[in-house]
């Protein structure tokens, strides 16, 4: 466990330095789309401790992996500082846990049967990533339009998340729409940045996995009582009743 709060521990940090890293005088990317990108660097982050200690999910190690080893492109642009040296540290130990044990007490090693599809885990995550995509397409500034398309796609996961019907066809009808949004919001040559995410993931939200993760075929089942007199009696038994189904008293 040990090993685990510190490969998550350094992912989470480092995810908070490159945010200082992004936003410093000295940021490549500019007015906001530091920030922009930062901010879905720490959504998605955020996620992928969560998934990994209470969650147990395999997902996990990739995504956190993609996160940390992402970090080398933000310490290629920027100049070298105290935040800068933090978050290269930090990555560094993280992407070594990540690729060695040091998740392995809290991960499941093996998929679970009721694990959603990798497709709607894909499509979800994929969202998340909006403010990244919408980011790293201007990396001169980003203005109100950026960040309403930004926060549309967050909102969009959130609502996908949630599951139940509605929910599979906003993301059906909102994906597509942050595209075409896209193409009004950003200029070219950024745009084939969100515009080709976005329509991936519209790609994705059209696939029977994004449906069934939302819309299980078989709903949960739930507890029916029965009179005491139908059930066998080894399972009175053990549960200390009698066969009336009343609580045997103690000898």
């Amino acid at each position: 466990m040990n090993a685990s709060i510190l490969t998550t521990a350094s992912l989470l940090v480092a995810s908070l330095a490159a945010a200082f890293v992004m936003t410093g005088p000295d940021a490549y990317f500019a007015n906001g789309a530091g920030a922009m990108i930062a901010i879905g660097h720490i959504v998605l982050t955020t996620v992928t401790v969560v998934g990994a200690l209470v969650g147990a999910a395999r997902w996990t190690v990739g995504l956190g992996t993609g996160l940390a080893t992402a970090l080398g492109i933000v310490a290629i642009l920027h100049p070298l500082g105290i935040a800068w040296a933090v978050m290269v540290a930090t990555a560094a130990a993280a992407v070594a846990g990540l690729l060695g044990t040091g998740l392995r007490a809290v991960v499941r090693q093996r998929p679970p049967a009721d694990a959603p599809p990798v497709r709607a885990v894909a499509l979800a995550l994929g969202l998340l990533a909006s403010p990244i995509l919408v980011g790293v397409a201007q990396p001169a500034g980003v203005d109100l339009g950026d960040w309403l398309l930004a926060t549309a796609g967050l909102v969009v996961a959130v609502v996908y998340s949630r599951a139940g019907t509605p929910a599979v066809w906003a993301a059906r009808a909102g994906v597509p729409l942050l595209a075409a949004a896209s193409v009004l919001v950003v200029s070219f040559p950024g745009l084939l940045v969100p515009l080709l995410g976005f329509s991936a993931l519209g790609v994705l939200a059209w696939t029977a996995d994004a449906r069934l993760a939302a819309v299980p075929l078989a709903a949960p089942g739930r507890s029916v009582p029965i009179p005491a007199e139908l059930a066998p009696g080894e399972i009175l038994d053990a549960a200390g009743l009698d066969e009336r189904g009343r609580r045997k008293e103690d000898p």
